[in-house]
């Protein structure tokens, strides 16, 4: 038994170029220790790991050096006929020239349609765009994998930088207020929603307290009990923020996927926010730090608009 585990963690090894660890280990009083995260090592290669909770993919660039940045890399609604799997990948995979560039580590989660809601705008309160989970919250599974590779490369503890476009631009928006202190710099494109610094919207769509089940099927609900933090949404405002629109993305959106928004599309909405939450800043004696861009003749696409997301992370 022990020789055919090893075996098969030999091969996955060399199919995925991933460190394995075990995947279940019990305690001496029943309990389940969850696995640590397999972490890639090889620079150069895109690698598919398998956590727990769900896929995820790597990227290692050559130039990583001693104590590297990570980047995680949230994706939006999978295309129709698509996969969320299939949607990270693709992400990463579009960004790995800049990562070879700078030196970034790459982190791309997918986050599927069973545990995560990664499809329909409606189920599960938003789903990850909310930072909700089946078994555990969007949030906490990429503070997870990003503990997990900064411990493995040398840069624990330290801040890393976020970029999510459309429904990830979503869930970065939400993280900020509820994280801010991890993030380093962050740049959300083509949002639809953003967390209003109102008490009078409810969670996920403002600072409003949200009480509920959260149904994700027939078996499994789950008890959310969310209290938003005014100054962590003041810290937010400290962060280096680059909200990135095109000008083109003006498809009126459906007011019951909007609750809360000022506007009906998403580059009123995200302009209203940002200004929103300068508003906010100020009535409490900070200056904000997000900053808006409308970019002309570009629309709700997120390879359209990767040139000025990345312009935007690496600028002073």
């Amino acid at each position: 038994m022990a020789g055919s585990v090893a075996q098969a963690a030999m091969v996955s090894i060399i199919k995925c170029l991933i460190v394995l660890v075990p995947i279940l280990v019990l305690s001496a009083c029943g309990s389940t220790i969850i696995p640590e995260v397999p972490t890639a090592h090889e620079p150069g290669q895109l690698a598919k790991g398998e956590d727990v909770f769900g896929t995820f993919y790597v990227y290692v660039p050559t130039t990583v050096s001693d104590k590297p940045e990570i980047l995680v890399l949230v994706h939006g609604t999978p295309p129709k006929d698509e996969t969320a799997e299939w949607n990270a990948e693709y992400y990463a995979t579009n960004w790995i020239d800049f990562a070879e560039k700078f030196g970034y580590i790459l982190i791309a989660p997918a986050f599927n349609q069973e545990d995560f809601s990664s499809r329909r705008g409606d189920h599960a309160l938003s789903g990850y765009r909310g930072l909700f989970g089946r078994e555990i919250g969007a949030d906490e599974w990429v503070l997870r994998l990003v503990k997990a590779h900064q411990q493995a490369f040398g840069s624990a503890n330290e801040q890393f930088y976020l970029y999510g476009h459309s429904a990830g631009g979503q869930f970065t928006g939400r993280f900020l207020v509820t994280h801010p202190e991890s993030v380093k710099k962050a740049v959300i494109t083509a949002a639809a929603t953003y967390p209003q610094p109102s008490t009078e919207v409810d969670w996920p769509f403002g600072m409003g307290e949200l009480h509920t089940d959260i149904e994700w099927d027939s078996d499994t609900i789950r008890r959310v009990d969310i209290v938003p933090d005014k100054q962590k949404w003041l810290a937010a405002t400290q962060i280096p923020l680059t909200v990135i629109v095109g000008l083109n993305d003006t498809a009126i959106l459906p007011s019951t996927l909007i609750p809360g928004q000022k506007g009906k599309n998403r580059y009123v909405i995200a302009r209203n926010w940002v200004q929103d939450m300068a508003a906010f800043a100020e009535a409490n004696g900070l200056e904000s730090r997000f900053k808006l861009e409308l970019i002309p003749s570009q629309g709700h696409t997120m390879t359209g608009l990767i040139l000025y997301s990345q312009e935007a992370l690496v600028s002073p």
